[in-house]
C-alpha cells in the first residue's frame, strides 16, 4: 500500500510539473506572439508613415515645380508685355490726356511690380538667393506696405537659422507663410507678430496676432480647411509639429517646433 501511494504521489508530482511547464511554455508563447504582433504593427505604422512622407513629398516637389514654372511664364512673359505697355504708355503723343496717360501708367506699374513681387516669391531658387530670414522680413514688408498690418520679426540671439537643411527651410518658410495667409484673411486683426527661439533641442518658431480668435475645438470635429491642412502636411514632412491656441476676441498663437541641429 505505501508503495502504491508513494506511485501516486510520484504521477501527481509529475503531472503537476508537467501542467506547469505546459502552462510556462504556452505563456512564453503568447509572450511571443504579442510581442511579434506588436513589431509587426509597429513596422506596419513605420512603413506607413514612410509611404505618407513619400507621397506628401512628391506632392510638394510637383507643387514646386508648378509655382517655379507659374513664377517663370510671369517673370518672362506677362511681366514682359506689361513692361513694353507701360514704355508704349510713356511716349504717347501730346493728344492723349497728361493725367489718363498718368493714371494709366502708374496703374500698369502697379501691376507690373506685383507681378515681379509674386514671381519672386513663387520661384525658390529666388528663395534660397536671399534666404530664409530675408525673405520672411520680404514677406513683412509686403504686409506692412498695405497699410493695415504691422508685423515684426524678433529672432534671438542664439538661433542660427543658417543651420537649416534647405531641403527644411523652404518648407518652414510656406509653414509661416501659410499661417500668415490664414491670419490675413480670417483672424480682422491689424497686428502680426514672429518669434523666433530655441525651446531644450528645439526650434520654436511662434506667429501671434491679435485678432477676433477661434474655437480650436472646431478644428477637431469639422475637416480642417486647406491652408490648415498645407501646413500640417507640411509638418509631418520635416517631423515637425504645430500647436494652435486661440482665445476668442484675444487672439491666436500658431507654435511651429522643430529639432533643430
Amino acid at each position: 500500500m505505501p508503495e502504491k501511494q508513494e506511485d501516486i504521489l510520484v504521477t501527481i508530482i509529475i503531472s503537476s510539473v508537467f501542467f506547469v511547464l505546459l502552462a510556462v511554455f504556452l505563456l512564453v508563447m503568447l509572450y511571443l506572439f504579442l510581442r511579434k504582433q506588436r513589431q509587426n504593427q509597429k513596422e506596419k505604422e513605420e512603413m506607413k508613415n514612410r509611404f505618407e512622407q513619400t507621397i506628401i513629398k512628391s506632392q510638394l516637389e510637383i507643387q514646386n515645380q508648378t509655382l517655379n514654372y507659374i513664377g517663370y511664364e510671369i517673370h518672362d512673359d506677362t511681366a514682359q508685355v506689361v513692361y513694353l505697355s507701360m514704355l508704349r504708355i510713356a511716349n504717347l503723343k501730346e493728344q492723349v490726356d497728361e493725367k489718363e496717360k498718368e493714371e494709366i501708367y502708374n496703374f500698369l506699374k502697379k501691376v507690373w511690380n506685383d507681378l515681379r513681387n509674386i514671381s519672386h516669391s513663387l520661384i525658390n531658387n529666388n528663395f534660397h538667393q536671399i534666404g530664409f530670414v530675408e525673405s520672411l522680413e520680404q514677406l513683412l514688408h509686403n504686409i506692412n506696405k498695405t497699410g493695415k498690418y504691422q508685423s515684426f520679426l524678433t529672432i534671438d540671439e542664439e538661433v542660427n537659422l543658417d543651420l537649416l537643411d534647405k531641403s527644411v527651410d523652404i518648407i518652414l518658410y510656406r509653414m509661416i507663410q501659410e499661417v500668415i495667409n490664414n491670419t490675413l484673411k480670417h483672424a480682422s486683426c491689424d497686428t502680426i507678430n514672429i518669434h523666433i527661439c530655441k525651446l531644450n533641442q528645439q526650434l520654436k518658431v511662434e506667429i501671434k496676432d491679435n485678432g477676433i480668435g477661434f474655437n480650436t475645438a472646431d478644428i477637431k470635429q469639422d475637416s480642417p480647411g486647406v491652408g490648415l491642412n498645407n501646413i500640417f502636411s507640411r509638418a509631418k514632412l520635416i517631423n515637425a509639429t504645430v500647436h494652435i491656441d486661440s482665445i476668442i476676441n484675444q487672439g491666436t498663437t500658431f507654435t511651429i517646433l522643430l529639432n533643430s541641429k
